[in-house]
């Protein structure tokens, strides 16, 4: 970049050049991890879990936001967007890429409340934590994905002038529903819901603790079958229990990756109407691609983050590897 380069193209220098180099190592990781998540999590010991079904499916979504939404960055830092040259192909990028990053979300959502109905004392709750749940639920937040994002093929077009890129919101009017839709139904409600569940949950683990307590003092007096019963669900309440402190890692890492990109839609929001110079755009849309690419380091990283936490998950993937 020559010296006589002003503020402006030195904004779009560093947004092109974060496009063209900070997808390439997520994109390597991501696909590498989110493939040995899939083997690890279809395996016999963990896929019939409630919880692992939908930490399995958050992966196979994450795989497919790395290259639907993180791919066409790549391609667009070295020059070779393709949704530049198609209508039909910029409303299916952002349609897929936003209902992947909401499915990420919400699937994890859906693991926080599985992990706060199988600690609940309630039989009701805990029998919520099946399979055939799993599947009606994921179905809907698929379904409600695609009702919610589809305002992206009517407000999305290639071809918009006076805008940071080529295929943008066609509107003011749209610019402001992407926003807020993003902003609330990808980060607000379900980190709000993450940290409900989570706290829920963690007040049914304190009671379960103290019937523990009961249960081993009864153990001494009703006999052995009983007591093999109780190491039984020990067993399977440990096992519980890193599956739990897998997924809540996994929040606080969605947490800490998403809420620049809801910070940003929000901003972006408000200011929608002020009048922007031209170098304030350069800077803004610097700010939105860095937001955009933070978001997808969760959807990169969810192996590291299994193997540190999950003692279990390091268990099954010592298996896969040498037995």
């Amino acid at each position: 970049m020559s010296i006589n380069t002003t503020s402006i193209s030195y904004w779009t220098y560093y947004s092109s050049t974060f496009n063209r180099f900070f997808p390439i190592p997520l994109l390597i990781f991501g696909t590498f991890g989110n493939i040995i998540n899939i083997l690890v999590f279809t395996r016999k010991t963990l896929r019939k879990n409630s919880c692992v079904q939908y930490l399995l499916s958050t992966t196979i979504v994450s795989l497919l936001a790395l290259y639907i939404g993180l791919m066409s960055r790549l391609l667009n830092g070295f020059n070779l967007d393709y949704t530049s040259s198609s209508s039909i192909l910029c409303k299916i990028r952002y349609f897929l890429s936003y209902l992947c990053l909401y499915c990420t979300s919400w699937f994890i959502t859906l693991g926080c409340f599985d992990r706060f109905c199988s600690s609940s004392t309630s039989v009701s709750f805990r029998n919520l934590c099946n399979q055939k749940t799993v599947y009606k639920t994921i179905s809907m937040v698929i379904f409600s994905g695609c009702f919610i994002f589809g305002e992206t093929i009517y407000c999305f077009n290639n071809g918009n002038v006076n805008t940071v890129a080529s295929c943008y919101t066609i509107s003011v009017e749209c610019q402001i529903i992407d926003g807020l839709f993003l902003m609330i139904f990808y980060t607000t409600i379900p980190i709000c819901l993450m940290i409900l569940f989570g706290y829920l949950t963690l007040k049914n683990i304190q009671k379960s603790r103290q019937q523990v307590k009961i249960a081993n003092i009864q153990l001494k007096l009703n006999g052995k079958y009983i007591m093999q019963k109780n190491i039984s669900l020990t067993k399977k309440r440990k096992q519980d229990l890193q599956i739990m402190t897998m997924l809540f890692v996994q929040v606080g890492i969605l947490i800490v990756f998403s809420s620049p990109m809801g910070f940003y839609k929000f901003y972006s929001s408000l200011t929608v109407y002020t009048d922007k110079s031209l170098e304030r755009q350069e800077i803004e849309n610097f700010i939105a691609q860095i937001s955009i690419l933070i978001t997808y380091i969760n959807n990169s990283i969810m192996f590291f983050v299994y193997t540190l936490t999950g003692k279990i998950f390091r268990q099954e993937l010592f298996k896969l590897l040498f037995k």
